[in-house]
């Protein structure tokens, strides 16, 4: 069954929502605590319907949440070395408990600041620069979605509470 926010991404896409998978409440809350980010908003949603897979619309090539060979600790350890770098490259203003949820070429960090919204920012670690995009989470998976359209894409299923 696919939900609200699994049909705002699509809106004239398709998958088989059957392949989409999210985390339940109770391990949303877990995240939460685990990760020291606030669930609310798009981001919330994201997770509770297609946190674990997209069902192959985009993949884990963009959406390193779903990388398969991932666990609990890779996850943690990607998320502290991305809080880590902010710091050292001196983005104090950025770091309202980010949570990245999309890496692109490895250079190309796409965040929430969980206490501030659904606003999605932009870090570039080859020049070392942040900026807000113009998209919210929805707006950023349909680009992510629409750049991936057509090419052969593998349902992977990750997991960030997996130890």
């Amino acid at each position: 069954m696919s939900g609200y926010f699994l049909q705002q991404v699509l809106s004239g896409g398709s998958i088989n929502a059957v392949d989409v998978v999210g985390y339940s409440g109770e391990e949303l809350n877990k995240i939460a605590r685990l990760y020291d980010i606030k669930l609310q908003g798009q981001l919330e949603l994201f997770l509770a319907e297609m946190g674990r897979s997209d069902g192959g619309l985009i993949g884990d090539s963009m959406i390193q949440l779903y990388r398969p060979s991932w666990r609990v600790r890779e996850h943690l350890l990607f998320q502290f070395n991305f809080f880590n770098q902010m710091q050292e490259d001196g983005f104090y203003d950025f770091l309202n408990r980010p949570f990245v949820f999309s890496l692109v070429s490895d250079t190309q960090y796409y965040f929430i600041q969980t206490l501030l919204g659904d606003v999605v920012y932009h870090y570039d670690s080859n020049v070392g620069a942040v900026k807000a995009t113009e998209w919210d989470l929805v707006g950023v998976l349909k680009v992510l979605a629409s750049e991936n359209h057509g090419q052969l894409r593998f349902k992977s299923f990750g997991n960030l509470l997996e130890v």
